[in-house]
């Protein structure tokens, strides 16, 4: 579905990303893990369109990539909420800004409740926890109809068990509309617990050093082969 060739980004004369190749297949999950500055975000930020000149090639479905041409669905690290608007005003951001995408009730009220922030609408985000905050950014990706979610550390500010609780949401929704998925994280156990596949990085300049199918995806029992997986991806990159 997308398509990554040799890709590299500069920052001046400093190299971020340098001959990075990834192929992402359609409706699954990719967790990119790497250490800080490695260009995690510099190749979201590509993909968003923000970072506009490159070299390298990026194709999708066999076209070049444009990113007015393809839904983008964005969950930041800090939520990305605007804090003048009501949960539900945010929510149907997209909306607002595409007059031509339609309304599916049905849909939007199921992701709400799959979500648990039914009654959290009227709210400002300044009177919700972190974790909800969380939620609401999911739900607006997902309410976009995207046709790949790029997801930049999404967990990475909350507290162990609400983490662990966002991930379970995440991933139950994602069953349901199996939403082509690139996941941020700097955390072997997150890429774990999120990824149908796993892919390495190295330090900057960033490139794949290891990528890996995930045998224990979206598997909750069998936390000691998890944790024996996860060694073995330590042993294997050396972090």
């Amino acid at each position: 579905m997308l398509s990554i060739e040799n890709l590299e980004v500069k920052y001046g004369n400093t190299v971020a990303l340098s001959d990075f190749s990834l192929t992402i297949r359609k409706g699954e999950i990719y967790s990119l893990i790497g250490p800080s500055g490695c260009g995690k975000s510099t190749l979201l930020k590509v993909l968003c369109g923000i970072i506009k000149y490159y070299d390298g090639q990026i194709r999708f479905d066999d076209k070049a990539f444009s990113n007015k041409d393809i839904a983008i669905g964005y969950v930041p690290q800090h939520y990305g909420l605007l804090e003048w608007k009501t949960v539900k005003e945010n929510i149907f951001l997209p909306y607002r800004l595409n007059a031509t995408k339609i309304v599916n009730e049905g849909e939007v009220s199921e992701i709400i409740n799959s979500l648990e922030i039914d009654d959290l609408q009227d709210r400002y985000p300044s009177q919700l926890s972190g974790g909800q905050k969380q939620r609401v950014a999911l739900a607006r990706a997902f309410i976009s109809k995207p046709d790949i979610l790029l997801m930049d550390e999404p967990f990475s500010s909350l507290d162990t068990f609400t983490s662990e609780a966002s991930q379970r949401l995440f991933l139950r929704l994602w069953e349901k509309y199996k939403v082509t998925t690139l996941f941020i994280t700097h955390n072997i156990h997150e890429a774990v617990s999120i990824g149908e596949h796993i892919v390495v990085m190295s330090k900057s300049p960033g490139k794949i050093v290891y990528q890996v199918e995930n045998p224990l995806f979206n598997v909750s029992e069998y936390q000691e082969e998890k944790l024996k997986f996860v060694a073995s991806i330590i042993k294997k990159i050396g972090y």
